[in-house]
């Protein structure tokens, strides 16, 4: 399943290979929660309210930024209009999603199913994000599903973005696991790049962005499913390979 090309040890068998595997690193927004769409509005509706035209092309370059770089970049795009700080835009933003994380936002098809698999396999698991852990874990906490990872890890934590390994190295370290003993959810393709990049091996998991983000992930991740339902088989057991 998939493209192995420069990845380690990838002629070690199967049984070795599950045994060596220790931990999980899952993103958030994508990946475990329906919310993807929810910060293309959170866009479009901050710029309206300052007056700013919005584009999809603005949405695709936030998307690889930590939040604290979204407000640096929405800064320099306003500041011919208005002079902001980022902590002003950060407080904007987290209002305009906060009340949907906390009532709204809804897990990915089978994501409860394939968490408690992983969590009866024994691995440890936790959450890398690039939106703020607090409002993640509220969600999360809301679909009874926190209680599954060991913690929740955000990228301004980290001190980068996902375009930077940073994030997915504290997460291993956290966890008490090597890259080549980790496995990656994302379904963004600059985030799974970074993470295979660094050794981890990387599962691309839905891609909202349509085909073209179906390929960018499958060509650096160890295999690519369009929903967890396919990572799991009918016991409930895992089915990673």
């Amino acid at each position: 399943m998939g493209d192995h090309r420069g990845r380690p040890n990838w002629h070690i068998t199967k049984s070795d290979r599950e045994r060596q595997m220790k931990a999980m690193i899952f993103d958030a927004d994508g990946t475990l929660l329906d919310s993807m769409g929810l910060w293309r509005q959170i866009d479009r509706a901050f710029l309206k309210s300052h007056h700013y035209p919005y584009s999809e092309r603005i949405s695709e370059q936030v998307e690889t930024m930590s939040l604290q770089q979204s407000a640096g970049y929405f800064q320099r795009l306003l500041r011919d209009r208005e002079m902001l700080s980022e902590q002003q835009i950060i407080a904007e933003l987290n209002g305009l999603c906060a009340g949907a994380y906390e009532t709204e936002i809804q897990a990915m098809p089978s994501v409860p199913d394939f968490l408690e698999a992983a969590y009866q396999a024994g691995y440890r698991m936790c959450v890398a994000t690039a939106s703020q852990k607090e409002q993640i874990s509220r969600a999360l906490s809301r679909l009874g599903l926190l209680d599954y990872f060991s913690f929740v890890m955000d990228a301004d934590e980290a001190g980068a973005a996902k375009t930077d390994p940073k994030i997915f190295l504290a997460c291993a370290d956290r966890l008490g696991s090597r890259p080549e003993e980790t496995w990656v959810f994302e379904d963004a393709p600059h985030a799974a790049q970074t993470a295979a990049s660094a050794g981890f091996l990387v599962i691309g998991v839905h891609a909202p962005g349509g085909k073209k983000q179906e390929e960018l992930l499958k060509k650096c991740c160890f295999h690519f499913v369009p929903s967890f339902e396919m990572l799991i088989d009918q016991g409930k057991n895992l089915k990673l390979y």
